[in-house]
């Protein structure tokens, strides 16, 4: 008994200092940018979830992420506080948000006003950012109750006029596209008319569209990836695996609300999801380039010797491009987060024999395709490696 008293206790005593270790996001700013991490599609029991506005806050800060939307459901009947009496009548639309507003006064954490607009519509569920008020979208919404479609466009009409940024949620969603990714007649319309300024490339629970993400390249539309979290994120993320929630990369001038939203209007956004980057390649060029360092830098006679030092929490998986077929090296890298490997670059071999480089070279140029790193459907990143005496 005192055996199995003891384990008890040393679990617990475990449990709880991994409960309080921050499971950080760690991922380097950009040349002139910060690398801002944030959620942008969470949800509380203000609508169905069942965490508490306070608690989706200290989540935030424990993975470091540095912007969190709360986005209820608000044009549904999921809204809990008309249902409970536990929650109090003075409760509205906007109540969450401002809970978590002050959960975060003193912290470093921006809090979003938002919202997702739900109803069953071919324009699907859409989420409102940096709204002021979420009643007065509703009330716009239920002037069309008859109809789904126009009351979803009604609402997010509204939401623009408060200056919104508007995102199309999860385009793949089972439910909404049971056999294939479609871009219907009312998205081409609010996405030409500027309404829809997003896409929801990544949820956690529906996964990575390929499609979505090429519709952002050709709409030129920022690429938001999202955890969607109804449970808290402990029953989402494998953290004690080293696992982390699905981020939106926001490469902002300053951490402030303003900056973030301007980083968005201006497209400059990525998504780090499942030990991947999906973005542009004018995003992920320079972010690849703060992710993975080239040091010591060796001229041998032979070749090229470096060491690639991997200093955030992205895998990197490199693999061998066209090129540089007249050099030899590791055609696959691997780097896991917060590791080193060295890289020798070599003319190819002549007759089994190293050839040593000639003195008029002066630059060598190692090619590889970043596997982990996607602009595209399908479309690994291309980086050179320059060397230069």
């Amino acid at each position: 008994m005192k055996k199995l008293t003891s384990l008890f206790v040393l679990l617990l005593v475990s449990a709880s200092a991994w409960a309080s270790t921050p499971n950080k996001i760690i991922v380097p700013n950009v040349e002139g940018r910060l690398t801002l991490k944030g959620d942008f599609h969470i949800h509380t029991m203000f609508s169905d979830g069942s965490v508490w506005p306070e608690a989706r806050v200290q989540e935030a800060l424990w993975e470091g992420l540095d912007v969190l939307a709360i986005t209820d459901h608000i044009d549904t009947r999921s809204q809990r506080w008309t249902k409970r009496g536990y929650l109090s009548a003075k409760c509205d639309r906007n109540t969450s948000y401002e809970l978590a507003k002050e959960a975060a006064k003193g912290k470093d954490l921006i809090i979003i006003h938002g919202g997702e607009l739900s109803r069953r519509a071919p324009s699907g569920h859409c989420n409102v950012l940096f709204v002021k008020d979420n009643e007065k979208i509703v009330a716009e919404a239920e002037k069309f109750d008859h109809d789904n479609e126009l009351a979803t466009v009604a609402g997010l009409k509204e939401a623009r006029k408060q200056g919104a940024f508007v995102m199309w949620n999860h385009p793949n969603w089972g439910k909404y596209a049971p056999n294939e990714t479609v871009m219907r007649p009312v998205h081409k319309r609010l996405i030409k008319e500027g309404v829809i300024e997003a896409i929801e490339v990544y949820n956690a629970d529906c996964g990575y569209s390929a499609k979505a993400h090429d519709w952002c390249l050709e709409h030129n539309l920022a690429i938001i990836g999202c955890s969607d979290a109804h449970a808290p994120m402990l029953m989402n993320v494998d953290y004690l695996g080293g696992k982390h929630r699905v981020v939106t990369l926001v490469f902002a001038k300053e951490k402030t609300e303003a900056s973030v939203r301007e980083a968005m209007n201006e497209r400059r956004t990525a998504i780090l999801a499942e030990e991947m980057v999906y973005g542009r390649e004018q995003d992920l060029k320079p972010l690849f380039e703060a992710c993975v360092l080239v040091k010591d830098v060796e001229w041998d006679g032979k070749g090229v010797v470096c060491t690639l030092e991997n200093v955030s929490s992205i895998p990197v998986r490199l693999t061998k491009a066209p090129g540089s077929e007249n050099y030899w090296y590791s055609r696959y890298i691997n780097l896991p987060p917060f590791s080193s490997k060295r890289l020798s670059v070599r003319p190819l071999l002549i007759d089994n024999v190293q050839p040593k480089l000639d003195e008029s070279v002066k630059e060598v140029v190692a090619n590889f395709f970043v596997e982990t790193f996607h602009i595209g459907a399908n479309k690994p990143l291309p980086i050179a490696l320059k060397f230069e005496k």
